[in-house]
């Protein structure tokens, strides 16, 4: 499954792009890809992950690989929803990380793949959110 507003440089790490190429969808968890979609329509605004293919310097805010910085230092087995295609850190143009974290909250019936939301105390300038399910219903706010 294809995003209809992101390209897959927007969701996955540079080295993944430079070693998988548009292939790099079949990691990527569906449900996401329709969630992201769906918070694009949603907010009607540009949603961004990853801008490194646009010259910028975010890379890791998607799908990361054991190669990347974030995890190649790991020393205890690490399975993170980044690494399984299942979680993003996103910002929404025009609209604060409180904001975006109070209205997704306040509309978790929209966005039925979203299970955890970090405590936005631990992101001010962006919103992690991810599928791992936690068994309980609704979206569980957590601590990193």
């Amino acid at each position: 499954m294809r995003a209809k507003y992101f390209k897959i440089q927007e969701l996955v790490s540079r080295g993944v792009y430079e070693k998988y190429g548009e292939r790099a969808w079949t990691f990527m968890d569906k449900n996401l890809i329709e969630t992201l979609d769906t918070l694009r329509e949603f907010f009607n605004s540009p949603i961004y992950v990853n801008d490194w293919a646009f010259g910028g310097a975010l890379q890791q805010r998607g799908l990361r690989a054991n190669k990347d910085p974030m995890v190649i230092g790991k020393k205890d087995y690490y399975i993170s929803a980044h690494c399984l295609g299942k979680a993003a850190d996103i910002s929404i143009k025009g609209y604060s990380s409180q904001e975006v974290f109070r209205v997704i909250l306040e509309n978790s019936n929209r966005f039925p793949h979203i299970k955890r939301i970090e405590d936005i105390n631990y992101t001010p300038t962006w919103i992690h959110i991810d599928l791992l399910d936690n068994g309980k219903n609704g979206i569980h706010i957590f601590k990193p």
